[in-house]
């Protein structure tokens, strides 16, 4: 049966210092040596952690100002849509106004070509 990676074989026992026991490549580690390794993979799992966390804060606040923004042109466009409807209005009442001032125009001219017809023919 071969030896497991925190076992040693017999040889290796000989030489090895207590507590030692060798690592995947082979190398020999004290209690030491892991705990160090095992500190410098938690400092790389935290620091990993902390940027996950800078970068969801990050992303949260891009959303939320998305979000405002979003608000923002839907108030714009409720708003621009009650000018376009008021400008509408407005526009069919001067087109009516406008059709309501030529008739009027045209029954004066109406008026006044017949006044001139009257006098023309009174003069001959």
């Amino acid at each position: 049966m071969s030896p497991t990676l925190n076992e040693q074989t017999p040889a290796e026992a000989d030489t090895a210092a207590p507590g030692a026991a060798a690592d995947p490549r082979g190398h020999r580690s004290g209690p030491q040596e892991r705990l160090d390794a095992a500190r410098r993979r938690l400092r790389a799992a935290l620091e990993g952690l902390d940027a996950a966390v800078i970068r969801q804060a990050e992303r949260a606040i891009e959303q939320a100002d998305q979000t405002a923004e979003y608000s923002a042109l839907q108030d714009d466009r409720s708003r621009l849509a009650l000018e376009v409807d008021s400008a509408l209005n407005r526009v069919r009442a001067l087109e009516g106004a406008n059709g309501e001032a030529a008739r009027r125009i045209e029954r004066a001219a109406a008026a006044v070509r017949a006044v001139l017809a009257a006098d023309s023919g009174e003069e001959a």
